[in-house]
């Protein structure tokens, strides 16, 4: 701090331009002798922690209509074909469409609808009071492999049968912060097993609880600290999400308790944007009994590339992924990575000894509103070609 004597010069005498300087100085001599204390403001600290208008508001002036034919080929699905279509701020409040509609010559049928308001890239790193998302999935396969449950199934011990699950949901959430996210949602699954075929292999090998029907209504929520740039395409940020699941038992016959974690940490390495990008998530079931329609699943397209779909069950898994995202040509990418994991049915039993390690390389298409991607995974007993929509995180 410091004691300073200085003069106020008044605008009405500046705009005066008659006016000489001893009558300037004699109609300011009222402010020209002050005392006192002057004090350094940081301006760049305000303009850091201050609340900015662009926190709290949407970019609502321009839509979007992206369409994308699909024809590719999935080791779990074999031949596919279909159409993906994205509809942004159609009606001008922010929402987004996107509907998915797939089939295969394995007999995968898959269509889902996902409504959000506003959009989830649009109100990513925004304060907002509310937010909704509905979604309703249904996802048949036809040929779906059962190798057993727990670390220990071998894969000599592969089945086949039909599952058959619809989900609903809807979600409410809220951004208290530009990267702290609340959501709780309501969410109801029912899962139907059959198509099993009478094969020495089942009846040498019963599963119970497998066959039929079995449904259940949940309750969940998460909390979320996000500082991604992106929810489409990240290039630098973190995300360290906790949630929950509890499935009580009043809808449906199936009663359990959810628990999760996930972090996620993106690094911009250098120019052209090369980002290392790297997962680590553990979730668990607490729960007297838990039927196989419901139990937790590591294998396949979104977790452990490499291995088929549903290549492990348990009441707890963890996975581990990592890819070196880089660019090639035009909206081409291209990635390298590694995915891990493992599942088991006690928390006392969790350890990092015998977890499946699956290197993956893959290609990357970027749309202006999501990317495409084809991956290819090297696990332990299978090869796994897969295309599907976003970054596996």
């Amino acid at each position: 701090a410091a004691v300073r004597s200085e003069m106020i010069v008044h605008q009405s005498t500046l705009d005066d331009e008659t006016a000489s300087p001893t009558s300037t100085l004699r109609k300011n001599l009222t402010a020209s002798d002050h005392y006192g204390v002057a004090a350094d403001i940081d301006l760049d600290m305000i303009a850091t922690t201050a609340l900015r208008v662009t926190d709290t508001t949407f970019d609502l002036s321009s839509s979007t209509i992206e369409a994308l034919p699909i024809a590719t080929y999935d080791t779990d699905a074999g031949f596919g074909y279909g159409a993906k279509g994205f509809l942004l701020n159609q009606l001008g409040s922010g929402e987004s469409f996107d509907v998915t509609l797939f089939h295969s010559t394995e007999g995968e049928r898959w269509y889902r609808a996902m409504i959000a308001w506003p959009d989830v890239e649009l109100r990513h790193r925004k304060i907002y009071p509310i937010a909704i998302d509905i979604e309703l999935d249904y996802d048949r396969w036809i040929r779906n492999s059962y190798f057993g449950i727990g670390a220990g199934a071998r894969f000599d011990d592969r089945r086949y049968y039909s599952r058959e699950p619809l989900e609903a949901s809807i979600a409410i959430s809220r951004g208290f912060t530009t990267t702290i996210v609340g959501q709780f949602g309501a969410r109801f699954t029912t899962v139907v097993n059959s198509g099993f075929i009478d094969s020495a292999k089942w009846n040498a090998l019963p599963a119970p609880g497998l066959a039929g029907r079995r449904s259940w209504g949940s309750m969940y929520g998460s909390l979320r600290l996000d500082t991604r740039n992106s929810t489409v395409n990240p290039t630098r940020g973190v995300v360290l999400q906790s949630d929950a699941e509890v499935a009580p038992g009043i809808v449906g016959d199936v009663e359990f308790v959810t628990l999760g974690a996930t972090a996620q940490h993106f690094w911009k390495l250098w120019y052209p944007t090369t980002v290392l990008a790297t997962r680590v998530a553990f979730r668990g079931m607490i729960a007297p009994d838990v039927p196989t329609h419901a139990l937790l699943s590591l294998g396949g397209n979104n977790t452990l590339r490499g291995s088929p779909q549903d290549r492990y069950l348990d009441r707890i898994m963890a996975v581990a992924n990592a890819e070196l995202r880089f660019p090639i040509m035009w909206r081409f990418g291209g990635v390298v990575g590694y995915d891990a994991g493992m599942v088991w049915n006690r928390l006392g039993d969790v350890d990092l000894s015998n977890w499946a390690v699956n290197p993956v390389v893959g290609l990357r298409f970027s749309m202006d509103t999501f990317v495409v991607r084809l991956d290819v995974g090297f696990g332990r007993e299978t090869t796994g070609v897969y295309f599907n929509f976003g970054h596996i995180f």
